[in-house]
Protein backbone atom coordinates (compact mmCIF):
# COMPACT_ATOMS: atom_id res chain seq x y z
CA UNK A 1 0.00 0.00 0.00
CA UNK A 2 1.06 3.80 -1.06
CA UNK A 3 0.83 5.89 2.16
CA UNK A 4 1.20 9.93 2.02
CA UNK A 5 1.47 11.88 4.96
CA UNK A 6 1.09 15.72 4.99
CA UNK A 7 2.80 17.22 7.91
CA UNK A 8 2.86 20.74 8.56
CA UNK A 9 3.51 21.15 11.98
CA UNK A 10 7.55 20.89 12.17
CA UNK A 11 7.52 20.50 16.06
CA UNK A 12 5.09 17.15 15.87
CA UNK A 13 7.43 13.85 15.72
CA UNK A 14 4.52 11.52 16.22
CA UNK A 15 3.79 12.15 12.51
CA UNK A 16 7.31 11.10 11.53
CA UNK A 17 7.14 8.03 13.94
CA UNK A 18 4.38 6.61 12.71
CA UNK A 19 5.75 6.93 9.20
CA UNK A 20 8.60 5.23 9.63
CA UNK A 21 6.73 2.14 11.43
CA UNK A 22 4.47 2.18 8.60
CA UNK A 23 7.67 2.30 6.33
CA UNK A 24 9.00 -1.37 6.94
CA UNK A 25 5.82 -2.80 5.64
CA UNK A 26 4.48 -0.07 2.91
CA UNK A 27 5.72 2.36 0.52
CA UNK A 28 5.33 5.86 2.40
CA UNK A 29 5.79 9.17 1.61
CA UNK A 30 5.79 12.58 3.38
CA UNK A 31 4.57 15.80 2.00
CA UNK A 32 6.42 18.85 4.24
CA UNK A 33 4.15 21.65 3.99
CA UNK A 34 4.14 25.20 6.00
CA UNK A 35 7.25 25.16 8.53
CA UNK A 36 7.74 21.60 8.13
CA UNK A 37 9.98 22.36 4.93
CA UNK A 38 12.54 22.88 7.69
CA UNK A 39 12.61 19.42 8.73
CA UNK A 40 15.02 16.54 8.25
CA UNK A 41 12.98 13.34 8.16
CA UNK A 42 14.99 10.72 7.56
CA UNK A 43 12.83 9.21 4.83
CA UNK A 44 11.40 10.03 1.33
CA UNK A 45 10.21 13.56 1.68
CA UNK A 46 8.78 16.46 -0.91
CA UNK A 47 8.36 19.89 0.06
CA UNK A 48 6.11 21.94 -1.42
CA UNK A 49 7.91 24.54 -3.68
CA UNK A 50 6.08 27.30 -2.77
CA UNK A 51 7.02 27.03 1.48
CA UNK A 52 10.71 26.10 0.48
CA UNK A 53 10.74 28.98 -1.78
CA UNK A 54 9.46 31.10 1.01
CA UNK A 55 11.54 30.04 3.47
CA UNK A 56 14.85 29.36 1.77
CA UNK A 57 14.96 25.82 1.97
CA UNK A 58 16.48 23.01 -0.47
CA UNK A 59 16.86 20.21 1.53
CA UNK A 60 14.08 18.35 -0.13
CA UNK A 61 12.95 17.17 -3.45
CA UNK A 62 10.29 19.93 -4.60
CA UNK A 63 6.84 19.91 -5.83
CA UNK A 64 4.63 22.24 -7.16
CA UNK A 65 0.50 22.66 -5.97
CA UNK A 66 -0.48 20.45 -9.60
CA UNK A 67 2.05 17.91 -8.02
CA UNK A 68 0.49 17.49 -4.80
CA UNK A 69 -2.56 17.19 -6.34
CA UNK A 70 -1.62 14.55 -8.31
CA UNK A 71 0.48 12.94 -5.45
CA UNK A 72 -3.04 12.48 -3.55
CA UNK A 73 -4.45 10.56 -6.07
CA UNK A 74 -1.46 8.61 -6.48
CA UNK A 75 -1.41 7.41 -3.10
CA UNK A 76 -3.95 4.70 -1.27
CA UNK A 77 -4.26 6.26 1.78
CA UNK A 78 -3.60 10.09 2.71
CA UNK A 79 -3.18 11.14 6.36
CA UNK A 80 -2.78 14.99 7.33
CA UNK A 81 -1.08 15.79 10.27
Amino acid sequence: MKILHIIRNPHDKTPIEIAKAQGREHDVALLLMHDAVYMDPGMKAFACKDDAEARRVTAHECVGYDRIVKMIFEYDRVVSW
